[in-house]
């Protein structure tokens, strides 16, 4: 019988889809327009899981979400950033070490790159360091 009860949960977890279980705390993302002379920037981010949409993001102001890491503890969402005739790509969160304290991830995004704002530090990525991340 337990062997049974065994099956049916691990065919469960299986067949549901891996936003509905999730584990841990909250997790907030917020993304500001920090780009210089005025420009409105498109920004579209999405994981496996759930696609945000694309969100018009208008000078020195910001779009965040919310999310718990999925079951198995991974976790990625990339956005893309579009202003004028410039696209850039970039992985703005993935599950590590350094993000298991990270309930708040800050990120304002530049012409050069997005920077992340966390415990009193600012990190800058260049938009071709993408594969550092």
């Amino acid at each position: 019988m337990s062997v049974t009860v065994k099956k049916f949960f691990l065919l469960f977890l299986l067949v549901q889809p891996s936003t509905s279980i999730s584990f841990g705390p909250k997790i907030t993302v917020v993304v500001q327009n920090g780009l210089q002379g005025g420009r409105d920037m498109l920004l579209h981010c999405e994981s496996a899981d759930d696609d945000l949409g694309v969100q018009l993001i208008h000078p020195n102001n910001s779009f965040q979400w919310k999310f718990q890491n999925n079951v198995f503890g991974r976790t990625l969402f990339h956005c893309s950033f579009q202003w004028e005739s410039v696209l850039h790509k970039f992985v703005i969160y993935k599950t590590s070490r350094d993000h298991n304290t990270c309930h708040i991830c800050n990120w304002i995004v530049k012409e050069d790159g997005p920077c992340l704002i966390f415990s009193g530090r600012t990190d800058c990525y260049n938009w071709n360091s993408l594969e550092e991340r």
